[in-house]
């Protein structure tokens, strides 16, 4: 593997229009798409510096798709399934969304349907549209 040279990177990540970061929302997550096409297309050999900072929006890109992307067509439960999953949250990380984890547990077994409340505080929770869950 060709050796990185820091003051190369640092001053790629510095000077390329953005700077990678977690990716808290949709403006992030499309400046981050953005600056990686800007990386890959037109096609041509990365230098080592400009291969780990694709590697590194590829990496963060990935992580908020699997936080917030969510399968179409899928119950409400289904999706508060998947982004518990994504979280490694458990049924009592879900208290300040649904108030006991009586309610998370009927939710998930489709014994309760989402209330407009839940919906919005779900929403809010894990940062997603509130008609994922309705």
């Amino acid at each position: 593997m060709p050796t990185l040279d820091t003051i190369k990177y640092a001053s790629l990540l510095t000077g390329y229009g953005y700077s990678p970061k977690v990716i808290e929302g949709e403006a992030d997550y499309e400046q981050a798409k953005a600056a990686l096409e800007g990386l890959l297309f037109p096609e041509r050999k990365l230098s080592p510096e400009e291969d780990c900072m694709a590697k590194l929006l590829l990496h963060l890109i990935g992580l908020h798709e699997s936080r917030t992307v969510v399968p179409p067509e899928s119950r409400p439960a289904d999706v508060l399934r998947h982004l518990m999953e994504q979280r490694q949250l458990r049924q009592a990380d879900l208290i300040p969304v649904f108030g006991a984890v009586s309610i998370v547990s009927e939710v998930l077994r489709g014994k309760r349907q989402f209330n407009v409340r839940h919906a919005r505080k779900a929403a809010d929770f894990f940062r997603v549209p509130a008609d994922l869950f309705v």
